[in-house]
This record gives C-alpha cells, structure tokens and sequence, in this order.
C-alpha cells in the first residue's frame, strides 16, 4: 500500500545515478511510489543570496510553487548539487514544507570533500538517501522526532547525518499509519 506519490527532480546537472539510487531505497523506508522526471529544473540567479553564493532555501521553494507542473497529488523532492540555507541558519542539507508537496535536497555539504576528506561514494549516497527520507518525511507530515537513530531526527551537523539511521523508527511510522516496516 502506498501513502503518497513522490516525483524526484533533478536541479541543474544531477548524476542519473543518484536519482536512480534515491527511487530504488526510498521506498524501503516509507511505502511511497516514486518516479524520476529528468527534466531538470533551472535555478534562476536571484534565488541566491550575492554575499556567500547559497540558495536562499525558503526562496526556492516558493519558486517551485510558481512553476508547479506536476500532478497535483504528486510530492515533489528536487535534488540540488548546491549549498543553501534558510532564515536563522548557516546552511541546510534540505527543506521541505511540513505536509505539503515541495522539498529539496541540497548535496554539496552532504559530500565527505566538502570536509577536506576523500571521495566516499558510499557514504555520500547514503547520506543523500538519509536526508531525502528526511525531507520525504516532512512532506508525509513527520516532525523531527526525538529517538536518536530515526531518519527524523534534527541534525544539525554532518556527524548528526551520520549518526542517525535512513529510515524512521516505528513511532514516526506509526503517525504515518504504517505498521509493517519495509526491508
């Protein structure tokens, strides 16, 4: 049983293979139906603050609004190869509206490089996997949750991504109406 229908869209250039990885692993963790529309979604300039170079997240997200061209019972999850933050903060690894149809991933700080580390495939992907869930989760409806492994839990840092587990634990699924768990 599906909960929801969840497109993910790339923004400006997106490896397929990583929206390939995203649509294979998400539905392991929320019972979603999950599509990919190749057509990239182009960033207008203005959307970025001239100071340091970041999306200006919130911004974003209205401008997704403004160019819906989605079924409307579609949640949308754009995945961006850039750095963005929101009001009040430095950055964010993404942002969604709380129950609504718009979400974004930004993976620039996501990347183990961003840190002066080496490339880490692996570790990338599943920390673009971990915060897709987490966005998907709010658009499902799903606050952060205060169990220290679910996938909803805040994190404010890397460290806090990689503690954290890809999908969430049973009370958050349980809002949801969920009761078996996807292996």
């Amino acid at each position: 049983m599906s909960i929801a229908n969840l497109v993910l869209v790339p923004a400006g250039f997106i490896y397929h293979w990583i929206l390939e990885f995203l649509a294979d692993k998400m539905p392991k963790a929320f019972p979603v139906e999950v599509r990919i529309d190749f057509n990239s979604v182009e960033i207008p300039p203005l959307l970025y603050n001239p100071e340091n170079s970041q999306l200006k997240s919130e911004d974003f997200l209205r401008y997704l609004r403004s160019i819906d061209r989605w079924a409307s019972d579609e949640k949308i999850l754009v995945i961006i190869d850039d750095d963005a933050f929101a009001p009040g903060t430095n950055f964010v690894f993404g942002q969604a509206e709380l129950g609504g149809r718009f979400g974004a991933v930004y993976l620039s700080r996501l990347r183990p490089e961003f840190y002066g580390e080496r490339e880490n495939k692996p570790l990338f992907l599943l920390r673009a996997l971990k915060e897709a869930n987490h966005e998907l989760g709010h658009l499902l409806g799903l606050r952060h949750c205060s169990t220290s492994n679910c996938v909803m839990r805040f994190s404010l840092s890397i460290w806090d991504v990689d503690k954290k587990d890809w999908k969430p634990c049973d009370r958050c699924l349980s809002k949801l109406g969920v009761i078996n768990v996807r292996t």
